[in-house]
């Protein structure tokens, strides 16, 4: 019986686009490519008579061979690689079809006559099977998802089908096994990962959103009012909703959408900042610039063997009753002192933007009531007016100094004042002089004579002499306009009083002295004008300022521009 299809045409169309091919006397087109030409020969095996032998159906693959050829080769089979494209292009198209690898089938199995070599018939994938192996997937480590490696899939499935592993299956059917996995996987919900070489099958695990929610609330009123550290978070967040913890970096999407509405709902930002979500800034009036500058001048200073301070405590009560504030945790309370409007007034009324504990010892009479430390708002200059103050540069011969401002960074001096018996402050001033390092309030000193300062000198009516030595670039006649120059401050004005005018002589860009506010808070954030001493200072405390042209040109071009300044 001969099993092979008869293909009596195979004629091509005038512009090639198309073939006719008549098969067992049905004639079809198909388009002359590649698609055509495969759909033409699957038309053909299916034609072929196949054998049934112990309950299974097998496929001549000499015939199936023919067919192929047939198609791919009409003209003949001109060399050796063309015939192994046909074994090939065979195989393929028998697996697409379920047919396996060619072997040999022989009596009793069949006839004499049906000797020969076949391709058995094997059903397509069940997708309970690859559901069933699915169900063995590990929940991943670093995202709330099932995970499992595609091969593993794969070779169960070939025990399944060919009864033998994967890799012992010919080309063509683990193409076919991968195939039609990819189809089921993707008809059941689940997806498709490559990770570097290797293939994985992956579900996302649905999240349980109502007790990710309760877990939200729970950390929120638990925080009252303090930052809430993200990594913390998400592993709590996480354990709520998917009963484990993940290593990955963020949350799901729909755990982080989820998240931050409650943030949001709660007074929280809804991104972390430096890994912490933190609460909104607190919401002041438009015009609360003017109403705490009001309060600020009628806040008590209390009295400390630091300077004066004023207590937080006080000046948070005072804006309590003010703004109508809500009650603040101890972050957002510290936040509104270094942050936004409160800050920007504090250092324009010469104290600094930030929070300090001081015990109550401290306090000038001692603070009652309180045994814990209290937060205090400092000045940021603090001068010592210590009268009995005295120095011994020369052996036997102390002298009192009312003024001592030192540049501890270059071991030099910026102001001293001595005051004593002309023989004492003599010696002493000459110790100073005599370039050998000297050492003032615990700081060493080195002069190189008096070439860098100048000297006043004037006697007391008691018969004492007053000798002071000033740095030439704290002195507005003496400086030098293009090194920089010093800022003697008293504390008591916001900005010290020869500023404008010592950087007015220093700078070519013309400046107005209704500038200087503007230019003394963006100098200072820019670092033109720093602070020397942490602002202590014995009579004085001083300021360093650099005289760099194009950094205060862009200032003041940057006022202009937005309309901070004006002529």
């Amino acid at each position: 019986m001969n099993n092979t299809p008869i293909i009596t045409q195979f004629n091509i169309t005038a512009d090639s686009s198309q073939f006719m091919l008549a098969i067992d006397g049905q004639t079809k087109t198909y388009n002359n490519d590649k698609a055509g030409k495969r759909q033409a020969i699957i038309d053909g095996l299916q034609t072929i008579d196949c054998l049934i032998a112990d309950e299974d159906r097998y496929l001549p693959n000499d015939a199936a061979q023919q067919v192929v050829a047939a198609i791919m080769q009409p003209d003949g089979i001109p060399t050796k690689k063309a015939y192994q494209t046909i074994c090939d292009v065979t195989a393929r198209a028998c697996a697409h079809l379920g047919y396996g690898d060619a072997l040999d089938l022989a009596p009793p199995l069949v006839s004499f006559a049906q000797r020969g070599s076949y391709r058995k018939q094997y059903p397509p994938l069940k997708q309970e099977s690859v559901q069933d192996v699915l169900e063995t997937a590990d929940i991943s480590r670093e995202k709330p998802q099932k995970e499992i490696m595609a091969e593993i899939v794969w070779n169960r499935m070939a025990w399944e089908i060919y009864d033998r592993s994967l890799t012992g299956v010919g080309a063509a059917e683990r193409d076919l096994i991968k195939q039609q996995t990819s189809s089921i996987i993707e008809e059941i919900g689940w997806e498709s990962l490559m990770r570097g070489r290797t293939l994985y099958y992956i579900q996302p695990i649905a999240p349980d959103l109502e007790r990710m929610k309760e877990e939200v609330e729970a950390e929120i009123v638990e925080a009252e009012g303090m930052p809430l550290d993200y990594v913390h978070l998400k592993r709590r967040l996480n354990i709520a909703a998917y009963g484990r913890h993940f290593y990955r970096a963020t949350l799901a999407p729909a755990l982080e959408a989820c998240l931050q509405t409650q943030l949001m709902a709660a007074g929280y930002a809804g991104d972390p900042v430096d890994g912490s979500y933190n609460p909104l800034p607190i919401a002041l009036p438009a015009d609360a610039t003017d109403q705490l500058q009001q309060l600020l001048q009628t806040m008590p200073l209390r009295q400390t063997k630091e300077g004066h301070v004023i207590l937080f405590q006080e000046l948070l009560h005072q804006m309590q009753e003010r703004f109508a504030l809500p009650a603040l945790s101890e972050w957002q309370a510290e936040e509104l002192v270094t942050e936004g409007v409160l800050a920007e007034v504090l250092r324009q009324n010469g104290y600094e933007s930030a929070l300090y504990p001081m015990q109550s010892s401290v306090f000038v009479p001692v603070l009652e009531g309180n045994g814990d430390a209290s937060l205090i708002i400092r000045k940021e200059v603090r001068i010592e007016n210590d009268v009995a103050r005295m120095i011994r540069l020369a052996k036997g011969f102390p002298v009192y100094t009312p003024t001592v401002v030192l540049d501890t960074e270059n071991a030099n001096i910026v102001y001293l004042q001595m005051v004593g018996y002309k023989q004492a402050v003599r010696a002493n001033w000459a110790a100073l002089a005599a370039k050998k390092t000297c050492w003032i309030k615990g700081e060493s000193v080195y002069l190189d004579g008096m070439k860098e300062h100048i000297a006043l000198r004037s006697s007391l009516p008691c018969g004492w002499v007053d000798h002071i030595l000033i740095h030439k670039q704290a002195s507005i006649r003496e400086m030098n306009p293009e090194e920089p120059f010093f800022l003697l401050d008293d504390g008591k004005q916001p900005i010290p009083p020869l500023f404008y005018a010592m950087l007015n002589r220093c700078l070519s860009v013309p400046l107005l002295p209704a500038w200087t506010a503007y230019l003394w808070e963006n100098g200072r954030s820019e670092n033109l004008i720093t602070l020397m001493n942490d602002g202590k200072g014995q009579g004085f405390a001083a300021w360093r300022g650099l005289p760099d042209p194009e950094k205060w040109q862009a200032l003041v071009q940057e006022g202009l521009r937005s309309q901070q300044i004006r002529f």
